[in-house]
């Protein structure tokens, strides 16, 4: 799987953000805030921390804080509505979120219909960019972090199992940010783990238990991926591609490609002429512009017939 340690911006208000898009596939991938998201459209399959779960239309999902995750809707794209917010974001009035680890991804809750509202409310709140706008965001995600918090099983990190914690999603960020600078390097665990300086024997084995591949596999797939998004864009050559993110040879590209994607780099760079959705290596994604953000969530609640009334 293609990692990233993934960097929210937060420009509006501070510590947390609201985006609606489209997804064919986002790459694997990590981030210090806890997710929201609503399913718009779509029956998107979820790989969270290697346990692939499937989700349908008005499924709430609950990614948290470091959890790697990857998101997979084909051949149709999902429409996602997500809420990032840092737990840092609680710290004023209820520190204990820092220490929360959430045991389930499917919210389940008591008042669905209500969650639902109040994450359609938050969005447009947080579009309207009216006077004091801020805290009637904060008053929303109170609400539905109340929720989510009489919904899910949770448990508290303390003392040791915070510090293990912390220096394992450290580790894991530092691991992922290392291959996807070097992956067009001639690079090897014993180099990593060196750099790292870490045992490559205790390197291999944390690789395993956290990105449930090995190193030679993690360190292919960041390159095919990457190969992937250059093909899309059309504008070089096969060989150019190859060399460009570090494989060895085409030989080994080709077996990549036919590993992952059941056809030759050629056959898929034909195929991507047509794709519906921009694509890079972090996946195919369409981020909504802010105007088009309130008619996708308004679609949504017709469809659903959710629109009771105004929201």
């Amino acid at each position: 799987m293609h990692l990233e340690v993934e960097n929210i911006l937060h420009s509006q208000a501070k510590n947390m953000s609201l985006s609606i898009c489209d997804v064919e596939h986002r790459a694997t991938h990590l981030h210090p805030e806890i997710e929201v998201i609503l399913v718009l459209k779509g029956s998107p399959l979820l790989n969270i921390g290697g346990n692939i779960q499937k989700f349908s239309q008005t499924d709430i999902i609950l990614i948290d804080a470091n959890e790697l995750h990857e998101i997979i809707s084909e051949p149709e794209p999902s429409t996602l509505l997500s809420l990032h917010v840092l737990p840092q974001y609680f710290e004023g009035y209820f520190p204990q979120m820092t220490f929360i680890k959430f045991e389930e991804n499917a919210l389940r809750s008591k008042n669905k219909k209500l969650f639902i509202y109040t994450f359609c409310k938050l969005l447009k709140t947080y579009l309207s960019q009216e006077p004091y706008y801020q805290l009637q965001c904060a008053g929303l995600i109170n609400i539905m972090v109340y929720d989510i918090l009489q919904s899910c099983a949770y448990h508290h990190l303390y003392d040791e199992k915070l510090r293990q914690t912390t220096n394992r999603s450290r580790l894991l960020s530092d691991v992922i940010n290392y291959v996807e600078e070097h992956y067009a390097e001639r690079i090897t665990l014993a180099g990593m783990a060196a750099y790292l300086n870490l045992s490559a024997s205790y390197l291999s084995h944390f690789i395993l238990n956290n990105l449930h591949q090995s190193f030679s596999d993690f360190l292919t797939y960041t390159r095919y991926l990457n190969a992937k998004a250059l093909l899309m864009n059309n504008e070089l050559s096969l060989t150019e591609i190859c060399y460009s993110c570090g494989f060895s040879d085409y030989r080994y590209m080709n077996k990549a490609f036919k590993k992952y994607t059941s056809c030759t780099p050629n056959e898929f760079k034909k195929k991507a002429k047509i794709n519906r959705l921009p694509s890079s290596k972090r996946g195919s994604v369409k981020i909504y512009p802010q105007e088009e953000m309130l008619g996708a969530m308004q679609e949504f609640l017709e469809t659903n017939y959710l629109d009771d009334y105004q929201i």
